[in-house]
């Protein structure tokens, strides 16, 4: 079985990104930055393609990876992860004893100035929608033949540097799910996650609140203001924002979410 991780990521001008990330398989680095180009090379004996475009979007970037990608099972990666030297061989097992999945998340460390302050773990259990929202694209993995036979694909308008800041890889699982993929999480952890520097994110303004709207809308049309409710009073991130003006700014995003109608301030 053959793994590939397709890293999403910007600007970047050599190959150091592999070594970085220590990837001990085939990759493929969707690279946006101010120039066209693609190029492969092999470090350790692994096949690593770098595909740089002058596109924008992490949806577009993943989309462009997946798209370039030939093996069995494809994991998606941030620029920010860093794998454990067992990780290709762990997630190819995970796959051969689970034969049912088509999609498998798994555990990561989020760490800040090199420091563990979070451990982001799973069961070996199958998921369901209701129970899947919350896990990030960097834990995902699946069966490339089985993504590109139900035409699942990244939403484009949803993530960072997209016309809304979040909720791509939430839009994804649900896409999962709704055409019929099994999901199954599994309690190998992948890695490190680093997160002291966030190129997309500018915090909890008035904009996240109103995209978390419009992302609720597409998520659960039939429920996104019950989901734009409970949001709003279990919110428990640092921000300014009184909790009247935070549903408010939520709810305006579900409404105009159907029209993808972006935030105007």
């Amino acid at each position: 079985m053959h793994l590939q991780v397709l890293v999403a990521t910007i600007n970047q001008y050599d190959d150091s990104i592999v070594n970085k990330m220590n990837i001990r398989c085939d990759s493929i680095v969707a690279n946006q930055t101010d120039r066209t180009e693609i190029k492969d090379i092999t470090i350790n004996g692994f096949r690593h393609k770098t595909i740089s475009t002058k596109t924008r979007g992490v949806g577009v970037n993943r989309n462009i990876a997946l798209l370039a990608s030939d093996s069995d099972v494809v994991l998606f990666a941030d620029d920010d992860v860093v794998y454990n030297d067992d990780m290709a061989s762990r997630v190819i097992k995970a796959f051969e004893e689970t034969p049912q999945a088509d999609v498998i998340v798994f555990g990561i460390d989020m760490t800040k100035a090199g420091l563990v302050y979070e451990k982001r773990r799973c069961k070996n259990r199958k998921l369901h929608v209701w129970n899947s929202m919350r896990y990030g694209t960097c834990r995902i993995a699946a069966r490339r033949e089985s993504l590109l036979n139900s035409n699942i694909h990244f939403h484009q308008c949803f993530g960072g540097g997209c016309l809304f800041g979040s909720g791509e890889d939430s839009l994804f699982l649900k896409e999962c799910f709704d055409k019929g993929l099994k999901v199954y999480s599994h309690e190998y952890v992948l890695g490190r996650c680093s997160k002291d520097n966030s190129t997309w994110f500018t915090g909890c303004d008035e904009k996240y609140f109103y995209d978390k709207g419009v992302l609720f809308r597409h998520l659960f049309p039939f429920a996104a203001y019950l989901m734009a409710l409970y949001f709003g009073l279990r919110f428990k991130r640092k921000t300014d924002i009184s909790i009247i003006k935070r549903l408010s700014l939520i709810y305006s995003g579900v409404h105009n979410g159907k029209k993808m109608i972006p935030y105007k301030g």
